[in-house]
């Protein structure tokens, strides 16, 4: 297996807006999301086009098939944001998913970043995982939710220094 990073090109842009739908529909099924909330194809190519303005997108090959991608943004001071990343179901835990995280790093300590931030919803323990085990360690930013939506409620609790919230 030959695994490779390429910048997103023209003929896998649609490839790549369906991957974005899984991926989105991936969260909205993580948190119990109801379906008049999931995302559609043109919604994520919509997304895409805007993420193209706004960072870099890369597909992750298993050698000519395309089996994921990820989109990152570089800010101000040096930073970058590790906005999204997505594995097709079917190939993960191949170690897919490292590789890219290490091609990533590569990246970014040629465009001589300082630093990368990631959001992680706290119901995709997989993803944690796989951000703890490739180095991010620091603790940055914890985002808060409020639901005018009964239906997106959760029962479950998490405590997170000292204070009782609602895992999404």
């Amino acid at each position: 297996m030959n695994i490779i990073i390429k910048e997103l090109s023209n003929d896998l842009f649609f490839a790549t807006a369906k991957m974005l739908t899984e991926l989105m529909n991936y969260h909205r099924k993580l948190t119990n999301a109801p379906k008049e909330y999931w995302q559609t194809n043109e919604e994520s190519e919509k997304t895409l086009r805007e993420w193209i303005n706004e960072g870099s997108i890369y597909n992750i090959f298993s050698d000519e098939t395309p089996v994921g991608f990820f989109y990152v943004r570089l800010g101000g001071q040096n930073v970058a944001w590790l906005e999204d990343m997505f594995i097709l179901e079917d190939y993960r835990g191949n170690g897919f998913g490292k590789f890219a995280m290490k091609k990533l790093d590569e990246l970014m300590i040629e465009k001589k970043v300082v630093a990368m931030f990631v959001d992680v919803i706290p119901r995709n323990t997989s993803a944690i995982k796989l951000y703890k085990e490739c180095g991010f360690d620091h603790l940055n930013l914890i985002q808060l939710r409020k639901n005018y939506d009964e239906k997106l409620n959760k029962d479950e609790n998490i405590d997170i220094l000292g204070f009782d919230f609602k895992k999404y």
